[in-house]
């Protein structure tokens, strides 16, 4: 909550001094999209927290009560490979909002992090440093990679395809932008000076597929590789404290 309330802050502040033109950047959409991602975790947080204590209320033997408790047992035929039993049980409770949640979760992780290392090695140029863009350029990687390991959402390295997705998106809607004469908030004829189609240059081409076919996956690797580094250490820290 505190961090979707800081990031929330932000937008508002950007939707003030830009208006409608914000998004029209990468940066911003990314961004809005975090947003987002961290008012959907907040609320499915609470209705989890709210539903566990309901469940807990409702189990709760009465004190005027004499029943017998009843035990639950599961039945299986005993041959199941546990792995295979819970991820079949992780399936059939992932629910649509949890499959929409996930979604967003690659965009803003995965796609955040594509825009911090695009921003800082390419696009930077003479931009002012302040806390603004610090706070859409760095500390969305920052955040997503603390709540990466914070929180048990899985990676899946092929996932970066529907990140890959999302840029595509934005640049289709970047050339359509153009074709109709948009402009950025400066008055010039493109959004970013990179993405100039009226003077496109063939080494920014090969640096955008290099971007999005090496680099991106890349980025996932890493994220991937923080899941299992948080996933093992876990389990060894929870068994010893069984």
């Amino acid at each position: 909550m505190i961090i979707l309330s800081y990031n929330l802050a932000w937008l508002i502040y950007n939707i003030y001094r830009s208006k409608a033109k914000l998004f029209i950047y990468l940066t911003n959409w990314t961004f809005t999209i975090l947003v987002i991602y961290f008012a959907f975790a907040t609320i499915l947080s609470c209705k989890a927290l709210y539903d566990d204590l309901k469940k807990k209320r409702e189990a709760a033997p009465s004190p005027k009560s004499k029943e017998t408790p009843v035990v639950e047992i599961e039945m299986g035929s005993g041959d199941e490979d546990d792995d295979s039993v819970d991820s079949a049980r992780e399936k059939d409770a992932l629910r649509f909002e949890h499959k929409l949640f996930w979604l967003i979760y690659v965009i803003s992780a995965t796609g955040g992090l594509w825009v911090t290392v695009g921003y800082w090695t390419v696009l930077v140029g003479d931009d002012i440093i302040d806390a603004n863009n610090i706070t859409k350029h760095a500390l969305n990687s920052v955040f997503m990679l603390i709540d990466t390991c914070l929180c048990s959402i899985p990676v899946r390295l092929v996932h970066w395809l529907y990140a890959l997705l999302y840029f595509a998106v934005y640049l289709t809607f970047s050339v359509i932008y153009w074709q109709l004469g948009g402009t950025n908030i400066q008055g010039k004829p493109y959004i970013y000076g990179a993405l100039n189609y009226s003077d496109f240059k063939t080494k920014i081409g090969i640096l955008l597929v290099v971007f999005l076919l090496v680099v991106l996956p890349i980025l996932q690797l890493v994220l991937f590789g923080v899941t299992k580094l948080r996933d093992h250490l876990h389990k060894k820290y929870n068994d010893k404290s069984i």
